[in-house]
Order: C-alpha cells, then sequence, then structure tokens
C-alpha cells in the first residue's frame, strides 16, 4: 500500500509538472478518466503482485523469499527512475535496472514449487491459465511501451507507474509462459507423485491406526488392507511366527494372520517351507518373474512377481509379510522401499499389540492364580489336630502360585484319625481345582469308607470320569487308632511313607496305582495295605516328591538319601522343631534356587 501511494503521489507531481510543459487536455472529463485509470492500474498491479508472490513463496525457502525481495526492490527503484526527467544518464540506469528484472524474473523460473504440488487436473487448468495470464500480460506490457493511446494516457498520468505496471506485467508474462512450459514437463510425474502422496497418506492412516489398535487381529487386518490397495497388489497375507522354544529360534510354527484379496485356505496349500527359512536368513526374497516362481514351486500361485519381507521388530523375528503382483518385474527399488518401510512399522505394531494382548492375558491369569491360590489357602487344614496321644504338624508350599499337592485330616470317631497327603499332576489352576475336588472326596469317603482299602476303591471310582486324560492323582492314605497305635497306610503310587523308629529308619510301601489312571477292577488288583504299630517317639512322615526334587545352583537334587539322613537326625525333636529343621535344610540346599514342584509334608510323631 505504500508503494501504490508514493506511485499515485508521483503521478500527481508528473501531472503537474508536464501541465507547464508538453500537454494539457482541455476537458475535465479526460483528466478524471485519465486519474482513474492510473489508481484503477495501481491497484491492479499491487493485487498482481501479492498473488504472484503468494504463488512464488508457496512452501518456499529463504532463497527464493530474498530474490523476491530483490525483484520487490527493482520494481521500486524503476519506479523512482521514472521520477526523473529523461535523459541519457536516467535511461541507462532504467535500461541496467530493466536487464537485471529480467534476470532475477527468469532465476524465479527455477523454483516453482507450486507446480509440483498441483493435481493432475490441476496442472490442465494451469496450462489454461498460464497461457490467458502470459498473452494479457504481453500485450500490456507492448501497449504501455509503445504509443498506444493507454500508454500514453498512463504515462501522462504517473511515469512511475507506467514503468511499474510495464516491468510488472513483462516478468508475468515471461513467469507465465515458463510456466507453462514447467507444468507440461511435469504432466508425466504427476502419476508418480500423486502415487507418493498416496503412499505418504496412506502409511501415516496406517501408523495412526495401527498405533491406536490394541487387537493384533486388527492390526494385522489392517495392514494387508492399506498395504494392498497401496500397492495395487494381487494378494496380500501376514504369517506370524510362533517360537516353539520362546527364543527366537527355527523350528517354529506360523499361522497365517491376515490375508488380502485371498483366502487362508488358498495361502496354506502353497509350498513355503524353503521360502520362509531364506526369509529369515536374507530378511527379504523378490521374484520377478515366472522363473523364479517356479525355483520355489510357486508358479501360476501367486501372481507373476512375489516381494516376501521379514517382520523383525527389535531384533526379534515376528513373522512374514508376502505381496503378489499379476504383473512380471513389478518390483522396483522404489516399490521395495515402500513396502519395506510399510512392513516395518506393521512389525514394531504387531509385537506391542501381542505384547498388549499377552499382558492382558497374563494380568488375567494372575487374577485368576490369585483367586485359586486363596482357594487352595483355604482348603487346607487351619490348625493341626490336638491329642494326648499324638503330635501333627505339616506344611505345603506351591512351586508356583497354585500348586496341586494336598495334605488333609479328619477324625472320624471312636478316636480314629484318617491322614492323607496328595500330588495331582501338572500345575495351575486346573492342578488347584482337582486339589479341591479331592478334599470334597477325602472329607466325605472317610467317614463311610470301611477300611482304607475301601476309600481309594471309592476314591478311584471318583476321579476316574471327571480327570482330564492328562491328568491323574497320586495319594498316600493313613488310618490312625489313637486308642492302640495302630496305623493302615494305602498309597496309589505316591511316594513311600517314612517310619523312624528305635531300631531305625523303615520306608512304607504298599503297592498301588495312582488314583484315574485305571478301572476300578485294576486298580484293585495292585493295591495293597500296611499295617505296623506305634511306639513312644516313632515319627512317621508323608511326604510329595517336591522335597526330592529340590535342586541347588549345581542342579543337583535334595534327594531321598539327604531327606531321609535328615528325618533320623530330628528324630528326637518335636514335630514343629521337625517342620522348621525340613524347611531350613531345604532353603540352605537350594541357594535360592526357584522350586520346581511342590513341597508338602506331614509330621507325625507319638508319645
Amino acid at each position: 500500500m505504500l508503494i501504490l501511494i508514493a506511485i499515485i503521489a508521483g503521478g500527481a507531481l508528473t501531472f503537474e509538472a508536464d501541465r507547464h510543459t508538453t500537454y494539457y487536455p482541455p476537458d475535465v472529463l479526460i483528466l478524471l478518466g485519465v486519474t482513474f485509470f492510473g489508481l484503477a492500474v495501481g491497484v491492479g498491479a499491487i493485487t498482481i503482485l501479492l498473488l504472484i508472490g503468494d504463488l512464488i513463496l508457496f512452501k518456499s525457502d529463504r532463497k527464493v523469499r530474498r530474490r523476491f525481495n530483490v525483484l520487490l526492490v527493482l520494481l521500486v527503484s524503476g519506479a523512482i527512475i521514472k521520477l526523473f526527467p529523461d535523459g541519457k544518464i536516467w535511461s541507462t540506469l532504467w535500461d541496467i535496472v530493466l536487464w537485471i528484472f529480467i534476470a532475477v524474473t527468469v532465476w524465479h523460473i527455477v523454483s516453482m514449487n507450486w507446480i509440483v504440488f498441483l493435481s493432475r487436473r490441476e496442472k490442465y487448468k494451469a496450462l489454461g491459465y498460464s497461457v490467458l495470464l502470459a498473452l494479457l500480460a504481453g500485450y500490456g506490457f507492448v501497449a504501455l511501451r509503445t504509443t498506444e493511446p493507454a500508454g500514453e494516457a498512463l504515462y501522462f498520468y504517473s511515469a512511475p507507474m507506467s514503468g511499474l505496471a510495464a516491468n510488472l506485467l513483462l516478468f508475468v508474462s515471461i513467469y507465465f509462459s515458463m510456466a507453462f512450459f514447467v507444468t507440461i514437463f511435469h504432466i508425466p510425474t504427476t502419476s508418480a507423485f500423486e502415487r507418493k502422496k498416496r503412499e505418504l497418506d496412506s502409511f501415516q492412516s496406517l501408523s495412526r491406526i495401527i498405533t491406536n489398535a490394541l487387537d493384533p487381529m486388527e492390526v494385522l487386518k489392517n495392514t494387508v488392507n492399506v498395504i494392498g490397495e497401496v500397492t495395487q497388489a494381487s494378494k496380500v497375507w501376514i504369517e506370524l511366527y510362533e517360537d516353539a522354544n520362546g527364543k527366537n529360534h527355527s523350528g517354529g510354527r506360523y499361522s497365517i494372520g491376515a490375508v488380502y484379496n485371498c483366502t487362508v485356505e488358498e495361502i496354506s496349500r502353497l509350498p513355503l517351507g524353503a521360502m520362509r527359512d531364506k526369509i529369515r536368513e536374507a530378511k527379504r526374497i523378490i521374484l520377478q518373474n515366472n522363473e523364479e516362481m517356479n525355483s520355489y514351486g510357486l508358479i501360476g500361485a501367486t501372481g507373476k512377481s512375489l516381494l516376501a519381507i521379514a517382520l523383525m521388530a527389535h531384533e526379534n523375528f515376528v513373522g512374514i509379510l508376502y505381496t503378489c503382483h499379476n504383473m512380471a518385474n513389478a518390483y522396483d527399488d522404489e516399490e521395495i522401499s515402500t513396502v519395506t518401510a510399510f512392513a516395518d512399522t506393521a512389525a514394531i505394531a504387531i509385537q506391542n499389540s501381542l505384547l498388549f494382548t499377552k499382558s492382558l492375558e497374563n494380568e488375567r491369569l494372575q487374577h485368576e492364580l490369585s483367586v485359586a491360590h486363596d482357594m487352595q489357602v483355604k482348603l487346607l487344614p487351619v490348625s493341626a489336630p490336638m491329642s494326648e496321644k499324638f503330635e501333627l504338624d505339616f506344611f505345603s508350599f506351591p512351586a508356583f502360585e497354585v500348586g496341586g499337592d494336598y495334605v488333609d485330616y479328619a477324625l472320624i470317631g471312636d478316636g480314629k484319625y484318617a491322614f492323607a497327603v496328595g500330588d495331582v499332576s501338572g500345575k495351575g489352576t486346573s492342578a488347584a481345582f482337582y486339589m479341591a475336588y479331592m478334599k470334597g472326596i477325602f472329607q466325605s469317603l472317610s467317614f463311610s469308607a470301611s477300611s482304607p482299602i475301601e476309600f481309594l476303591l471309592a476314591a478311584n471310582e471318583a476321579v476316574k470320569n471327571t480327570l482330564q486324560r492328562s491328568f491323574f492323582i497320586t495319594l498316600t492314605y493313613a488310618l490312625l487308632d489313637s486308642a492302640s497305635g495302630r496305623v493302615s497306610i494305602v498309597r496309589a503310587g505316591h511316594t513311600p511313607a517314612v517310619l523312624i523308629t528305635d531300631s531305625g529308619m523303615r520306608l512304607i510301601r504298599p503297592a498301588g496305582i495312582g488314583l484315574g489312571m485305571e478301572n476300578s477292577r485294576t486298580f484293585r488288583s495292585h493295591l495293597e495295605q500296611a499295617d505296623f504299630v506305634l511306639r513312644s517317639g516313632d515319627l512317621l512322615v508323608l511326604y510329595t516328591d517336591g522335597i526330592t526334587d529340590q535342586r541347588n545352583l549345581l542342579g543337583e537334587d535334595f534327594g531321598e538319601e539327604r531327606f531321609y539322613t535328615l528325618l533320623q537326625k530330628v528324630r528326637s525333636q518335636a514335630v514343629t522343631e521337625v517342620k522348621g529343621s525340613i524347611i531350613r535344610a531345604l532353603a540352605e540346599f537350594s541357594h535360592g534356587v526357584d522350586a520346581v514342584d511342590d513341597t508338602t509334608v506331614l509330621i507325625l510323631k507319638w508319645k
């Protein structure tokens, strides 16, 4: 606006000077017309300059802005020169400014960034506008620089404005003439540019989707869909790798996570075994023709080109991304780079979603284990029975959050006590469930069974149709008559009972097989009962194999011999002290090594 005011003021001065020298129009209407024409040209020149400036400075750097500022300085300089009377010096100076102005105009042509960002349709429109503007500006420049009435009128009103308008029209004519040719040259690259823009938008969209998605299946589905649409692939699918050992080594299992434009059954029939091993080593495989496809037995099954990329997340092998084309030699460096970028992003997102799902699953399992642990603790006897004839104590420690060991007792009447120590095969909530089931059997059948053998027969009948095929229960059941000290023991495949007396150690191991393993007839045929009478100071110990299986830092087992020797040493102690001695011995032996199995001990000492 300051430039416009300066030019109008200069026009008024020029008019006042010329009125006394060269030409004075007698008609006032003509004078007003020339004035308004000059104002219109001035406003139009500034408007065109601002619009052209927006185009030139679109996505420009500092160098382009500096060149544009130089252009403005030259425009103002040319207008200022026209304030002075015509003369050789001023005319020469005007010519110098004009040629510099033309050079800067040509210099601006090399930075037509705005053309690159036009779509194909917009480029065609730009061609028409460029021709129109170049012709109109060229005609205007000629009109102002010759003896055309409009040029003379503007020069009469304001020589500076005439110079500014002429230079600006020259710039517009040259700029848009070159813009026409630059646009023509860019039309063939429009498809590639639009494709890269589409890829970038899709990449950002995929990143946003898979970053917010926490479901692995949703991440996989979005990934194959976006890659299929962006690369125009005939088929896309992702295989997930699950390591059998959990250490990311070979030998794991592959599963199809998601497919695009194909079916799981179709992909399952492909001979991909040899390719998978090579992909893990080379990180990717590119097959560009039928001959290469045939080398893996894939000719006709996946098109004429195939690109397989290993999905790596933080150096962990997550799976494989496959993309196929019906066209041979479909994968150039740019295409491979695009798919690889998608694969890298997808790999991290897939691993994160899998870890999140696993974390939720672990959290759920931890909650279930906590509930099961509380249940197991409540199922164990709260305290040992009090008797004038014997002392009793016990402990049970699960190797994991929840174990399958069982210990219990019951006063069944007439001074008789039933004791049981058992071990459910397996660990976790299933073992804890069967342990709870075994408690119910013990608490009900102990009162009704006529003998220990009858108890085990009834227990086997109860569990054989309930236990899963992979589960069984070992159990030692002892019946004590506190009046006489007589003990009757039966075993269902469990560890032997240990009896420590004045004369030494004796293992009580009547025959028997685990509960739930055989039918009643077979189970009964293998069942025996051992009977003996306790004397004062005798120590009877029932235990599970978690005691003897406890390991130390060297991988050595605590073992039966060490356990039996320990029991003989502590025979004279009270049962509470015996329990403490066993726990301390296990802790000192293991040196912090986690137990591999539940540990349960029941200690009975006859007074």
